[in-house]
């Protein structure tokens, strides 16, 4: 083997696949190697050094390995043959030809496969000029190209490497060989998953068959802008834009994300909405949320929910209509200072066909428990303005007030001995509702007495596979008395309850200050006992609960109006002894009507890796009781089966179920086969098969 030295000046390193360039520092002392398996040579008629078989250049970071390789020295520029390999320590670039200039980095490859795994790229020509890139015919893979995979083919790619745009034109879908779709042209900056592309098809029964493509892009590192389209068979063209934002520094933290759905609707019968009226074939829906931290006083959030009709997220967006069942629209800004707090928030019927509570404005105002004079005393504030319309769902009004709501409470924690604890307190609340025709107003008085012992217990008990450091026990006992006194009222009869709540299905608030919604105030007394628990244990710097059991019971509750008067029994438990495993449960019963209010209990079970198994159970007043069980298994690399099924109790039926199996079938191709049912509703009650395949996403 023969060996040529030459001294020479490395200015380039070519970035292709990440979008970067970047050029090492000049080195006079680099030089270029260049080898052969047999020998090396000058070629007189080429005036060129040639290198075969198995040739091999060093220049610096540049290695570069072929069949053969030709090298002018004057030029400072190569052309390399046959299984072309050019490295520079970050790519792999493969190519049947190859020519480039040491000195400006600039090159011409034709035949070129590079990548980052797992994404793969083919190329009939790439060439460099001046930091910008073209490749000419590309197709881009997962892995690598096989028969029958899907691909994504560009006829011509640009990227700048200096100013990382990227521009991409002819973009069409290949299965193999053969065109399947057009996708539309983009262009944008080159960053880490700065793009995505899928391709989804399948069946639902009411909404026929199914094809359906996607776009996302980085705009920036906070910016995400995507864009579906979905074509259905007997529903027409589904175009569904959004936007996401994320932004977060020491300081501040910004958050938020736009969806929408637009169609005109060409089913034979679309139906009619919530209220009976025929829905129109013009149908969207806009969703938004935001929610931003300024700095560590100033908070921001918004949400906007708007529907053409009661029917159309249920229609297109089945799998996600179970949380969004009930739409909520509004704009809240606030601040938080060291122990008070100032907000306002705006709430608005968007949709007319959903009846809302509109809060136009509600300005509240916290100071919470603070020395009162450099005492032992804590006092604490809660103001509220509120500006309520009631409208039904056609948008109509039915009722309105506007309210004052000032509360004050004094509070005297008095520590006796050992974790005893007594806390006397008294609270004043007066309301003032400006009403359309005479005003109202009242006021209450409470005192309230609490006592409280608390226990702690530290055990040295130690379990590495549980990892369980040490376990502390905490226990408390309490007895809660408050007795709420009306102390004044005019026109009380006259004031509207459209500030009322709905049945509280987790512990109700027994102190004056706690009744939030409170158009239905009145004077109560009421006695609670109770008794909380919770096990502790640390992991690393923090502590980690492992279970908590707290019972609560009211052995007195008396009312006013002698209606409400139900004592509550309240118990909570968790248990969560290691990642892998959870049980929860609640159950809240009237013990005075002998009534369950709540019943509900959850198990979860996996095994990182291959089983997941949840069970739960559901009884909410006098919704049948339900029973739910849901489970994954994973039987090999390729193939998951997942099922569903609830069974109530009472009715002895099975209202929904649900079977899946997920087939990867090849590194790009995922199938999808589903088999649902639905009984118990009007508009899903049936059995639906769907066959679906997730072709790739990029």
């Amino acid at each position: 083997m023969k060996t040529f030295f030459f001294t020479i000046l490395i200015a380039i390193s070519v970035h292709y696949s990440n979008g970067q360039s970047e050029k090492p520092e000049d080195n006079a002392a680099n030089k270029t190697i260049l080898e052969a398996e047999e020998e090396v040579y000058y070629d007189d008629e080429l005036q060129r050094l040639v290198a075969e078989p198995n040739a091999r250049l060093l220049s610096g970071n540049v290695l570069l390995t072929a069949d053969r390789i030709e090298y002018d020295r004057n030029q400072s520029e190569a052309l390399a043959f046959g299984k072309v390999i050019l490295s520079d320590g970050i790519i792999r670039l493969l190519a049947h030809k190859i020519r480039i200039n040491l000195e400006s980095g600039d090159f011409n490859a034709t035949k070129v496969k590079a990548g980052i795994h797992p994404w793969a790229i083919s190329s009939q020509e790439i060439t460099r000029s001046k930091s910008t890139i073209n490749a000419i015919d590309s197709s881009l893979y997962v892995l690598g190209k096989e028969d029958n995979e899907p691909n994504i083919n560009i006829e011509n790619l640009s990227l700048d490497q200096n100013s990382r745009a990227l521009q991409a034109n002819g973009v069409s879908i290949k299965i193999g060989d053969q065109w399947v779709g057009r996708l539309p042209s983009f262009s944008g900056k080159a960053q880490k998953n700065h793009l995505e592309y899928n391709l989804t098809a399948g069946k639902k029964n009411n909404l026929g068959w199914y094809l359906g493509t996607g776009k996302r892009w980085e705009l920036n590192p906070t910016f995400d802008v995507k864009t579906d389209l979905k074509v259905y068979s007997e529903r027409g063209l589904l175009l569904s834009p959004g936007l996401e934002w994320n932004h977060e520094n020491s300081r501040s933290h910004y958050y938020g994300n736009f969806e929408s759905g637009w169609i005109n609707d060409q089913g034979d019968d679309l139906g009619n909405d919530i209220r009976g009226t025929a829905i129109d074939n013009r149908r969207y829906y806009l969703k938004s949320y935001t929610i931003n931290r300024l700095n560590e006083n100033w908070r921001i959030a918004a949400q906007f929910e708007k529907e053409e009709d009661s029917e159309v997220f249920r229609d297109f967006q089945r799998e996600r209509f179970a949380d969004y069942q009930w739409n909520d629209s509004f704009g809240e800004i606030a601040y938080e200072g060291k122990n008070w707090s100032l907000s306002s928030l705006t709430r608005w019927q968007a949709n007319k066909h959903e009846s809302t509570i509109e809060q136009m404005p509600n300005i509240r105002f916290d100071l919470f428990p603070t020395p009162w004079i450099e005492s032992k005393i804590y006092n604490s504030v809660a103001f509220e303005f509120s500006a309520f319309r009631q409208k039904d769902h056609w948008g109509d009004l039915l009722q309105k007030s506007n309210k004052f709501d000032l509360a004050y409470k004094l509070i005297r924690p008095i520590k006796i001995q050992n974790g005893l604890i007594y806390s006397p307190h008294i609270t004043y609340r007066r309301q003032d509702y400006s009403l359309n025709g005479p005003d109202a107003s009242r006021s209450f008085g409470e005192w309230g007495n609490e006592i409280r012992y608390e226990l702690t217990g530290d055990y040295d008990w130690k379990n590495p596979t549980w990892k369980i450091d040490q376990v502390r026990h905490i226990m408390g006992f309490s007895i809660s008395h408050r007795k709420t006194k009306r102390l004044s009222q005019s026109r009380e009869s006259l004031i509207p309850k459209i500030d009322d709540p709905l049945t509280n299905l987790n512990l109700g608030p027994i102190d004056l200050m706690d009744q939030m919604e409170a158009d239905g105030l009145e004077a109560y007394e009421v006695v609670r006992v109770g008794w909380e628990n919770e096990l502790l244990t640390r992991n690393e710097n923090h502590s980690r609960s492992l279970a908590s059991l707290d019972f609560y019971q009211d052995i007195h509750h008396s009312r006013t109006s002698n209606t409400n008067q139900n004592k509550e029994f309240f118990t909570n438990i968790s248990l969560r002894p290691a990642y892998w495993i959870s049980f929860n449960g609640q159950s809240k019963i009237d013990t005075t009507q002998r009534g369950v209010i709540r019943n509900s209990f959850s198990v979860w079970i996996t095994d990182g890796t291959i089983n997941d198994i949840e069970v739960g159970y559901y009884k909410y007043l006098k919704f049948a009781d339900q029973w739910r069980l849901s489970g994954s298994h994973q039987w090999d690399e390729d193939i998951m089966v997942k099922g569903l099924i609830s069974y109530e109790a009472e009715t002895e039926e099975i209202p929904y179920w649900q079977t899946a199996v997920e087939y990867k079938s090849s590194p790009m191709w995922t199938w999808i086969f589903s088999l649902a049912g639905r009984k118990g509703t009007t508009k899903e009650n049936e059995t639906e098969f769907s066959l679906s395949t997730r072709l790739f996403a990029f």
